[in-house]
């Protein structure tokens, strides 16, 4: 009965300080070993993440004057698309794994739009939204006519100033 008890304290002890049962006191077991787990199927590593956007930029355009928006985040792939609003915008380049220069989509009205990023592994909505202002500070098409007009009725003058039958 002693042999038990000092036994019993051993493994107590061994169990206490993490440690496994040593060679000899393995003989003694009476019970049987517990039964193995069966193996667990490993995850499939597809290599590819769902994407991560950590920016638009810039997230205030105006499609007729700059048409492109570039995101900035992680896992972004050529096979990656975007959506604005509910529209495909069009891939230009895929220069690494964390930019992705997109066109947006052409007779985009004015208003403010979340951008859904996809690859394939998954969907993403980015944190900025994009504002598309269509009016902007930009000089209509009348007036880059008149500026240029007036710049060939200036050199005009100045040429005819210039020639020596004139003076």
């Amino acid at each position: 009965m002693n042999a038990a008890r000092i036994l019993a304290g051993g493994v107590l002890t061994l169990l206490a300080l993490g440690l496994t049962a040593a060679p000899a006191l393995a003989g003694t077991r009476s019970a049987s070993a517990p039964k193995a787990l069966p193996p667990v199927a490993a995850p499939r590593v597809s290599g590819v993440r769902p994407p991560e956007v950590f920016q638009v930029n810039p997230t205030k355009v105006n499609p007729t004057v700059q048409p492109n928006i570039m995101i900035v985040g992680q896992f972004l792939t050529p096979a990656t698309t975007v959506q604005v609003g509910t529209r495909p915008a069009t891939t230009v380049q895929v220069p690494d794994a964390n930019h992705l220069l997109v066109k947006l989509p052409d007779h985009l009205s004015g208003g403010t739009y979340q951008i859904e990023v996809t690859n394939e592994a998954g969907s993403v909505m980015a944190n900025d939204s994009l504002v598309v202002d269509n009016t902007g500070d930009q000089p209509s098409t009348l007036t880059y006519l008149m500026g240029g007009g007036f710049l060939a009725f200036l050199v005009l003058v100045m040429r005819l100033a210039r020639t020596p039958g004139l003076s």
